[in-house]
């Protein structure tokens, strides 16, 4: 079965305005306002971004517990207290850094954003690391 397309024969029969029409033209041409939008391109965060974030986490992790081992050393975090366990520092990790595996997948966070997170993470697993080498030489354990 074959169906046939057929116009409705419509004919638009409005003259063309040419002199309005080369006025609008010089009008805009002339004009210091855009008539498009500005469009604004953000780069997304790719996988290698997402895979520095997760294992700065996880050092972040490691290099707490680490260091929480010696007498000396506290967690500075108030909402894990004093001297956390294992478990409270997964637990606490894991709820805050739910929304960010959330978002994740849906590509909302930019490369700005995440690259953001890696800076500020890198600077507190070296500190962690850093409190925690001088502990090892300095304090006793628990």
């Amino acid at each position: 079965m074959t169906l046939q397309l057929q116009s409705a024969n419509l004919e638009v029969d409005i003259p063309w305005d040419w002199e309005q029409i080369r006025a609008d033209a010089e009008l805009i041409k002339n004009s210091k306002t855009n008539i498009l939008p500005d469009f604004e391109f953000t780069e997304m965060a790719n996988d290698a971004q997402y895979n520095i974030f997760w294992t700065l986490q996880a050092l972040d992790v490691y290099t707490t517990y680490r260091g929480l081992k010696y007498s000396c050393v506290y967690e500075s975090n108030p909402i894990v207290g004093d001297n956390p366990d294992l478990a409270r520092l997964v637990t606490h990790k894991t709820l805050a850094l739910h929304p960010i595996a959330i978002l994740q997948p849906l590509r909302i966070l930019t490369k700005q954003e995440v690259q953001n997170y890696n800076v500020f993470y890198t600077t507190v697993v070296y500190n962690n690391y850093t409190v925690w080498n001088r502990a090892r030489k300095v304090c006793k354990k628990r």
